[in-house]
């Protein structure tokens, strides 16, 4: 999987699905192992990419990041521990992030603003109108945002949840972060508030000056999956960072 704009705000589109089952796991009439999922799909791109897919599926347990199918390289929350584990494929390998407990004291230096407004251009998605969020750490624009509120809860938590962990890991690690690179927008979004555009809702379009950008082009409520989708690989070399 890839790793992790003054602009016009470029239309989006948010497919709304009928609901179709409950979360947890199900079997189906041939006893395929299955389980309930909310599932987002975003394009996304960073300067001097090309557009990409990325699919994230949620379930009560885990939050699955790929490219859009299975056999795709992948990274996993489980949610539970708070460990991230980022599976390759080709090196038969799976990097371990360990959950670090802990809220990061934000630095006296570092000043996080926000700037709200309804964006009354953008289409309504479930009756609610997307909200427009331009996010500033000491006095820098850094990056904006449009999402709806109370849309996706628990895959919002999720997405969340993911951000916080790799903060956690960032934070005990910025001994390796060149210091011309800990500038206020970076410290804001990969150190001290990762999450903090989350607290608005589903994002469905997120982007920046630099050429970073992500677009929701569709969700689904309810949906089921094979659980394989949630295993990892039991043959894979398993390594933490610096080890």
């Amino acid at each position: 999987m890839r790793r992790n704009c003054s602009l016009l705000l470029i239309s989006f589109v948010v497919l709304l699905l009928a609901a179709c089952g409950k979360s947890g796991e199900i079997t189906d009439a041939v006893s395929q192992p299955l389980t309930g999922v909310n599932i987002l799909t975003y394009d996304e791109r960073e300067a001097g990419t090309d557009t990409y897919i990325v699919r994230v599926l949620v379930s009560p347990d885990f939050l699955r990041l790929d490219d859009g199918y299975a056999e795709s390289d992948f990274a996993l929350l489980e949610r539970r521990s708070g460990t991230i584990f980022s599976v390759s494929h080709e090196d038969h390998s799976i990097l371990v992030i360990e959950n670090q407990p802990g809220d990061a004291v934000l630095p006296a230096e570092l000043t996080l603003t926000e700037s709200h407004s309804v964006d009354d251009k953008a289409p309504a998605v479930a009756g609610k109108q997307a909200a427009h969020t331009q996010y500033l750490a000491s006095g820098t624009l850094c990056y904006q945002a449009l999402a709806i509120p109370g849309l996706m809860d628990d895959a919002v938590a999720a997405m969340a949840e993911y951000a916080e962990v790799l903060a956690r890991r960032q934070l005990n690690n910025m001994q390796t972060v060149p210091a011309n690179m800990q500038t206020p927008c970076f410290l804001s979004q990969y150190v001290y508030a990762p999450a903090r555009h989350y607290r608005q809702g589903l994002p469905v379009q997120e982007w920046d000056e630099k050429g970073y950008s992500r677009t929701l082009t569709d969700f689904r409520e309810d949906e089921t999956v094979p659980a394989a989708l949630f295993e990892l690989p039991d043959t894979y070399e398993r390594f933490s960072p610096g080890q």
